[in-house]
Order: structure tokens, then C-alpha cells, then sequence
């Protein structure tokens, strides 16, 4: 009786101790959760130049691709959204928005830039169309797309020429893509999902940081001039040319992951000579 009374004491104590631990380790869980978030404010405080608000007032012509973005989402179509593929050296987007009868309407991006076109549909097989579509005209690389697409295959084919001869002719065969931002994309996806700290920047080179800075612009979508760039990302199978504007779809995480990274760049340019020796 006396042993058994014992045991039941010891039990009872290493059971408060155990219930003791777990408490402790649940505060400091919930300690180092408001120390995370603390963390998070503070850095989102140092946020010295927004690259959300850098730069012109959102252009007509992003407003005119935003208008079309909605009309494809909010309706589904084989037909309508966004035919992708190589255009030439370059990655183009033929976004068809909707039709009314036997016209079409949509976009292009391609190359940092934006073209609206409309044109003329008609079937010519069992889910197979016929379509031209033409560009407003008063650029002078703008000219005339003439393609076929076939449903079932989920494939664009045709040709494109310049009104004025300005730039050589193309052929093209596009496949319909769906788009969605995904984070988890590209090659340093930290920079979308997590805070960048400065040991994390910087012993790397300015042609990594130029990468990771911009490799978050391209998961949204965003259409780049900058040739060097636009190669690297143009040969990348997840990468679709979407928009020419695409600052405030930006996370206050990639807001502030830019921001770090443009002044590390900033001071790599300032410093070249010494950089490195």
C-alpha cells in the first residue's frame, strides 16, 4: 500500500512537470509568433521607396488589358483567353477577349508592348476557326495577324505582316495557356514568399540580384523591354507576358524584397571599382 502510494506521488508530479513544459513551450511558440510578426512590421517600416508608387499613373492602355482580363475570366470559352508562344525571337501573347457576330476583339503583348487588335472570325470545320485581326496602325511596326485556330488541338497557327515593311514578317504556332500568379515559381522563389534579410543579399553578385528583383515581376506576368531580360525570361516555359503594368498586384513582401534588392544593386553600381577586390 505504501509503495503504491508512493508511485501515484511520483506520477503525479512528473505529470505536473510534463503540463508544466507544455505550457512554457506554448508561450514561447506564441512569444516568438509575436516576435515574428514585430519582426515583419518593422521591415515593412523600413520600406524606404515603394516600388508600387515609382514611376507614371497606370497608362490607358494597361487599364484597356485589365478590361480584357475580365471579360476572359468571366466567361468560359474555348475560344476566348490567352494564346501564347514564340513570336519571332520573342515570347507573344494573343489575348481574345470576346466576339460580337462575326468580329473578334483582344490584345497582344509582346516585347513590353501592348496592341489592341480586332478583326473578323468565321468557321471554317467542326471547332476550327478562321480569324484576322489587324492593329490600330498608328505605330509603325504595327501589321496584320492572320491565323487559324483548331479547339480540339488548342492551337493557334498564322502569320503576321507590317503594314509599312517595317520589320520582317513572322510565322507562328501558339498554344492556349491558362494563367495564374503562383509564387512557387522561377528559380528564387524567397523573394515571393518570405522577407528578405540582408545576409541573405549581401555576398551575392549584382547580376543574381538583378535576377531575383526581376523574376518577381515576371511571375506576374509582367511583359519586359529590357532585352537581356526579356530572353532570360521569354525561354522559360512558366512565363507568360501578360501586362505592362503590373505594380500593384505586387505583395507588401515583394514590395519590400524589391526595395532591398534595388539598393544593394544601387550600391554594387556605385561601388564597381572597389566591388570584389
Amino acid at each position: 500500500m505504501r509503495v503504491l502510494s508512493v508511485l501515484l506521488i511520483v506520477m503525479s508530479t512528473m505529470f505536473s512537470i510534463s503540463c508544466s513544459k507544455t505550457a512554457q513551450n506554448e508561450q514561447n511558440e506564441t512569444k516568438s509568433e509575436k516576435l515574428s510578426d514585430n519582426k515583419i512590421q518593422k521591415l515593412e517600416a523600413t520600406l524606404a521607396r515603394d516600388p508600387r508608387n515609382i514611376g507614371p499613373e497606370k497608362s490607358k492602355e494597361q487599364y484597356q488589358i485589365e478590361e480584357n482580363i475580365y471579360k476572359i475570366d468571366a466567361v468560359e470559352s474555348q475560344l476566348y483567353g490567352y494564346w501564347v508562344g514564340a513570336f519571332g525571337k520573342n515570347k507573344i501573347n494573343i489575348a481574345l477577349a470576346y466576339a460580337s457576330n462575326d468580329s473578334i476583339f483582344g490584345h497582344s503583348v509582346c516585347a513590353g508592348n501592348f496592341r489592341p487588335i480586332k478583326g473578323t472570325i468565321k468557321m471554317v470545320g467542326e471547332n476550327v476557326f478562321s480569324i484576322n485581326m489587324i492593329e490600330p496602325g498608328d505605330d509603325k511596326y504595327d501589321g496584320e495577324f492572320k491565323f487559324t485556330i483548331d479547339i480540339n488541338k488548342e492551337e493557334l497557327t498564322g502569320s503576321w505582316k507590317s503594314y509599312k515593311n517595317t520589320v520582317s514578317s513572322k510565322e507562328y504556332k501558339l498554344k492556349r495557356r491558362a494563367y495564374k500568379y503562383d509564387s512557387s515559381l522561377g528559380d528564387f522563389t524567397e523573394a515571393s514568399t518570405r522577407y528578405l534579410e540582408v545576409p541573405d543579399v549581401e555576398n551575392m553578385l549584382p547580376e543574381e540580384i538583378e535576377m531575383i528583383r526581376n523574376e518577381i515581376y515576371a511571375r506576374h506576368g509582367y511583359s519586359f523591354k529590357n532585352l537581356k531580360i526579356r530572353r532570360i525570361f521569354d525561354a522559360k516555359e512558366w512565363y507568360m507576358p501578360m501586362a505592362i503594368d503590373i505594380r500593384d498586384q505586387l505583395t507588401e513582401m515583394e514590395a519590400y524584397n524589391i526595395d532591398l534588392l534595388y539598393n544593394y544593386e544601387e550600391y554594387y553600381a556605385e561601388y564597381y571599382d572597389e566591388y570584389g577586390r
